[in-house]
């Protein structure tokens, strides 16, 4: 099996994690999307809520510019800067508020894909894999001969693999996210916290793949 040389995937990976970011506001990630529809019940109630708080949204605003108009006066019309400003309904003003406290920038997630849109991902993640398989002709050869020389083929084959899902799916739930959320999205924006995740998980990967060839 060949692969693509490094200086065309890396900054392929780079445009499409980093770009992903700068678009959606959201990191580019699996494992937690995989999360949610293990809780679907929840998930789904929580996607009914926000779309109710969004539909209330417009109803909120006018209700609030009312109750200030009723307050403070009404607002001088676009335009008409230069004229005397509207006399005030109560002449004691409050003290100002205090100023909010600044998210820091460049940190801060968008709202949570509904899980419509999540669903669309993990197909599509599924059927471009399925393509890739058909258009290089292996489909169905299963994980190669260094796997099934290592690992063993058929259902041991199929029990490895199991094994294998449940502890990544550990590890990432522990972790707060895989080797795409932590190792590509996180990485790529230079959080502490995916940097130090991303050493751990593939120096463990690496001490595992040397020990099981040594006992193969």
């Amino acid at each position: 099996m060949t692969y693509w040389p490094f200086w065309i995937v890396a900054p392929a990976l780079a445009v499409l994690t980093v770009g992903y970011w700068i678009a959606l506001r959201r990191p580019l990630g699996v494992a937690g999307v995989l999360a949610r529809f293990s809780r679907i019940a929840e998930e789904a109630e929580f996607d009914r809520g926000a779309a109710v708080l969004q539909a209330e949204q417009a109803a909120l605003e006018a209700a609030m510019a009312q109750l200030t108009a009723e307050a403070f006066g009404e607002l001088a019309p676009a335009g008409t800067e230069g004229a005397a400003p509207l006399a005030p309904a109560s002449t004691e003003w409050p003290a100002p508020p205090p100023e909010p406290a600044k998210a820091p920038q460049g940190r801060v997630c968008a709202p949570t894909p509904t899980l419509t849109v999540h669903a669309t991902f993990l197909v599509s993640l599924a059927l471009g894999g399925f393509v890739a398989a058909l258009v290089r002709g292996t489909f169905g050869e299963g994980m190669g001969k260094s796997f099934a020389a290592h690992l063993g083929a058929g259902p041991r084959s199929l029990l490895a693999l199991a094994a294998g899902g449940v502890l990544v799916g550990f590890g990432t739930s522990l972790c707060g996210g895989c080797s795409a959320g932590h190792g590509l999205t996180g990485c790529g924006r230079l959080m502490p916290g995916s940097l130090l995740a991303t050493v751990v998980f593939f120096a463990s990967a690496v001490a595992a793949s040397l020990l099981i060839g040594r006992l193969a």
